[in-house]
């Protein structure tokens, strides 16, 4: 089994406090979350309607959908409330001094 390849994604500044942050790499689109110093990444989509969380909330470890308010854990993108039923993906991540690094190759861990 050969091993993950980690790719610069943003720096630790561009990532507010519980605010969602979008980015794309490596065609991935993907939302970029700290909650209490920590970084989380899952797949810029909503499984229910589609939608992107550009305009989404964090509140805790939970992103909030702005079209239906759909809600999935910010950690591994399991749904923690209706009306989606499908998490979304969720992506690996390693810090190395100030850069946020992700895995867009790894399995899913939906």
């Amino acid at each position: 089994m050969s091993e993950l390849e980690f790719v610069p994604l943003a720096k630790i500044t561009d990532v507010p406090e519980n605010r969602v942050s979008c980015f794309e790499v490596n065609g991935h689109h993907v939302v970029l979350s700290q909650v209490k110093g920590e970084f989380f990444a899952v797949h810029n989509k909503c499984s229910h309607a589609d939608q992107s969380f550009n305009s989404g909330r964090v509140r805790g470890h939970k992103l909030l959908c702005p079209l239906h308010g759909a809600i999935f854990d910010i950690r591994d993108g399991s749904v923690l409330g209706a009306p989606a039923f499908h998490p979304i993906k969720s992506y690996p991540l390693k810090i190395e001094n100030e850069d946020i690094l992700i895995c867009t190759d790894a399995p899913s861990s939906d």
